[in-house]
């Protein structure tokens, strides 16, 4: 099997989920069978939404130093479980000799080949995702609008995330039934998670009857990296 090198520590919680993920999605019967994993836990990388939004230094030379080390250390291809880290993804793949999965393009991909009538889809991430319009950028190629929360519930959400970054994943449900409730209003049926510290929060809320009660279908892009790194390996 190819060896995964992991871009990581955006945040180090994210990186374990992905981590996770893929452990349990490969069914090893023994250690033998799993998938060899480097993980390059860089916490020194930049703020990426900092940057985006002229508020700190770029952090594109440290996920470029990063990205090397990993393949210098042996790694077929690389991943970063980051949404936002795919802001610099062009740049940081031309310092490459070995492929680096596009979680954004893996996102896009699934929803076209899933939802086959989706004509647009909800986004809940950070701001330096939303600035760099990502998200549209890519799904645009398959005729998809992506609905952006507005302004002050995206610096809402930023907070959230955060938080979540420093452990705290409890009493954000009353904020997060009012980006769900406006997303409605949009009749959206499908929420992507474009951050992967969002899915550690709805993995602790999921079960919530209010929350469930929009019946979106949420696409966990952490679980659709982590099921292409598995299928990727596998080749």
């Amino acid at each position: 099997m190819k060896k995964i090198g992991i871009l990581g520590g955006m945040g180090p919680e994210a990186t374990a989920n992905f981590f996770n993920k893929v452990i349990h999605l490969t069914n090893g019967s023994s250690d033998q069978e799993h998938i060899p994993i480097i993980i390059e836990n860089n916490v020194l990388i930049p703020d990426r939404t900092e940057y985006l939004l002229g508020n700190g230094p770029s952090p594109l030379k440290y996920l470029i130093k990063s990205a090397i080390v990993l393949e210098l250390m042996g790694a077929d291809f690389i991943v970063m479980p980051c949404n936002t880290a795919h802001c610099f993804y062009e740049d940081i793949k031309e310092y490459l000799d070995i492929p680096i999965l596009n979680m954004v393009q893996i996102t896009a991909d699934f929803i076209k080949n899933n939802y086959k009538n989706t004509k647009q889809v909800g986004l809940l991430a950070t701001m330096g995702t939303y600035s760099s319009k990502i998200y549209e950028n890519y799904f645009a190629h398959n005729n998809i609008e992506v609905i952006a929360l507005k302004k002050e519930n995206q610096k809402k959400l930023q907070e959230i995330i955060y938080k979540i970054k420093k452990g705290n994943k409890q009493n954000h449900k009353s904020e997060l039934i009012n980006f769900l409730k406006e997303l409605n209003e949009k009749s959206i049926e499908i929420v992507i998670l474009g951050c992967t510290e969002l899915p550690l929060l709805f993995n602790a809320i999921e079960k919530d009857e209010d929350i469930a009660a929009f019946n979106y279908r949420y696409i966990d892009t952490t679980l659709l990296l982590a099921k292409k790194s598995v299928e990727y390996a596998k080749l």
